[in-house]
């Protein structure tokens, strides 16, 4: 199926304010002084939005025995009752510009003040406001899973064939490569 009007038009936006001016390299994960996790969820009924809750903590879960800090912002359509806890940064869809699907400036603000080596998006589809953030990071290795429609190339796409298992089984094929793979 064919990408609306309004598909391209957001896609068009997050390759237009692509951060050019980065430093890219590879860095391995033993390297890395930070870390960014983006995530995003579509409309969740309250217990979907549990589950959710639970792979995002899960994510970080996976970080606590390791020396670089970790920072996690998720996008979800609808603000949850308990959305701040434990770091994670969560905004929804009244923090993003209607047509261009582009985080509000509060948002981007607080995404750019995070200063991260790695950042990595674990969104399984194409959602625009973390496309956005993810293109506008100065992080030196942007990695995600390989989705065919995303607005731009990502640095180390992972190609998953159960996109849509939990977070944290992506995530570790994810860190999996990036501890393996040597940067000299």
């Amino acid at each position: 199926m064919g990408k609306s009007i309004f598909q391209k038009y957001a896609a068009r936006q997050v390759r237009k304010n692509q951060n050019k001016q980065r430093t890219k390299r590879f860095v391995n994960l033993k390297e890395a002084k930070s870390v960014h996790v983006l995530m995003a969820a579509n409309q969740l009924t309250p217990i979907e939005t549990e589950q959710f809750y639970k792979q995002v903590y899960a994510v970080a879960d996976l970080f606590q025995n390791m020396p670089c800090k970790l920072y996690i912002t998720v996008c979800v359509r609808k603000m949850p009752v308990e959305s701040k806890r434990f770091g994670v940064e969560v905004f929804d869809f009244k923090q993003v510009k209607c047509l261009s699907k582009k985080p509000k400036q509060p948002v981007v603000l607080a995404f750019t003040e995070k200063k991260s080596d790695i950042l990595i998006n674990l969104t399984p589809f194409v959602s625009y406001p973390i496309e956005h953030l993810a293109a506008i990071s100065d992080a030196s290795l942007k990695v995600a899973i390989k989705l065919e429609d995303r607005p731009f190339a990502y640095d180390l796409q992972l190609q998953i064939d159960d996109i849509e298992q939990n977070a944290s089984e992506n995530l570790k094929a994810l860190l999996f490569y990036l501890e393996k793979i040597q940067s000299k």
